[in-house]
């Protein structure tokens, strides 16, 4: 059996008759391109090392994630996740943000690390937003992690002097619709970046040990995973919600942009924070509506999480509720209960169970995109929606930061 088969329980081929070929295969890939992140991370480690030498003091820094889309998610995912877990203040402002408004985020006289996350690196806010960083803002560090050594970020970051690019491993850059390993790949990479830099000297060590054991996990658990996917995906619904807290809300937002955009908007896909959808969004539960419960691993913070899931669950009718949550939790309540890895991860879980979760939305909406009927690998074919977004206009500024007018 081939590892593709192992991991879905189903052969290429027939992924590859329904227009989901390179979908498919780039979920099944993740677990071997995040050994190859983490050895590709451990491999620069004296150049970051040095790069962050020449930034200085990341207390007194200000760090901005940045990116569009998806990989806007993964600077959203990261704020709070490297926060926690390495003492890394840092911040999340899209690109989409950071061009539309930079007076509202580029400062001057603050230092600033700007952060930048690309699969392509052609969105014209990739290089509209690092340029109009330039012009802005006086002592400027960059970093591009990226997955296309021939794009614009890759070019335009190489041209500075205060720059560092860090390129995914070959395979990264998805040739299908929707982000899926560039997403946990760079994520991944992110997280990397900083674990080196913290003041446990034994940090990096013990999260490149939990990636590995994170790839075995998952490509143990896959054909488990996308049975569970399967069945669930079958199920007649057309809105989900994804509900999770902390860096967990943000990978919520990643899954049901994933579920949106392989379905083409057949199922209207929302994210929420456990304590926020009771203020308003509750409301999308009808009949034909999912909810996805992701359980946070830090036991204080999934107090609420439970909360909310023993509330909707107890007020259900014909919706269906989905439970995700480590190995080492007690009985929940669920349609479906879903276990990931927990018990043996030393500094990384909270990242590798998001990921594994992450692995199981990617799955869901795959197949839920199968269920319907939609081309996955090209799912809007007649254009509305790309791959690489279309359509942006960047407008120049000039030297101080101000628009100017063409």
């Amino acid at each position: 059996m081939d590892s593709f088969t192992a991991f879905f329980g189903q052969d290429h081929d027939y992924f590859l008759e329904r227009n989901c070929g390179f979908t498919s295969a780039e979920i099944a890939q993740q677990p071997r391109l995040w050994t190859e992140t983490a050895a590709l991370m451990a491999a620069k480690k004296q150049e970051i090392a040095s790069f962050l030498a020449r930034v200085g003091d990341l207390r007194t820094v200000r760090v901005v994630f940045t990116g569009a889309g998806s990989s806007a998610f993964i600077g959203d995912a990261l704020a709070p996740l490297v926060g926690k877990d390495l003492g890394l203040r840092a911040e999340s402002v899209p690109t989409t943000d950071l061009v539309a408004a930079p007076g509202s985020y580029l400062f001057a006289d603050v230092p600033t690390l700007l952060v930048s996350f690309a699969r392509s690196g052609n969105s014209p806010e990739s290089v509209g937003a690092v340029d109009y960083a330039r012009k802005s803002i006086h002592e400027l560090y960059e970093i591009a992690i990226t997955c296309d050594a021939t794009s614009k970020l890759y070019d335009c970051t190489m041209q500075s002097d205060r720059s560092l690019v860090l390129l995914m491993p070959a395979g990264a850059n998805d040739n299908g619709f929707a982000m899926t390993s560039s997403v946990s790949c760079m994520l991944m990479a992110g997280y990397l970046l900083f674990a080196g830099d913290c003041d446990r000297a034994e940090t990096e060590t013990a999260v490149r040990a939990d990636i590995d054991l994170l790839a075995r996990s998952v490509t143990s658990a896959a054909p488990h995973i996308a049975a569970v996917a399967r069945h669930c995906a079958e199920a007649d619904f057309d809105r989900i919600a994804y509900l999770g807290s902390g860096f967990l809300r943000h990978i919520a937002h990643e899954a049901s942009l994933k579920m949106m955009e392989l379905t083409c908007g057949a199922v209207n896909g929302s994210y929420e924070s456990s304590t926020g959808f009771r203020h308003g969004p509750k409301s999308v539960i009808k009949d034909k509506t999912v909810t996805v419960h992701m359980i946070s691993p830090d036991p204080f913070t999934a107090r609420y999480d439970l909360d909310l899931l023993r509330e909707v669950y107890g007020q259900k009718k014909r919706n269906t509720v989905i439970t995700l949550c480590g190995e080492d939790v007690g009985d929940l309540p669920g349609d479906v209960v879903l276990r990931v890895a927990s018990r043996d991860y030393q500094a990384a879980g909270a990242l590798c169970m998001g990921l594994e979760m992450l692995v199981f939305c990617q799955m869901l909406a795959l197949f839920k995109s199968l269920a319907l009927g939609v081309p996955t690998d090209n799912p809007s074919p007649t254009g509305e929606v790309n791959r690489v977004v279309k359509g942006v206009t960047v407008y120049a500024l000039d030297g101080n930061g101000t628009e100017t007018q063409r």
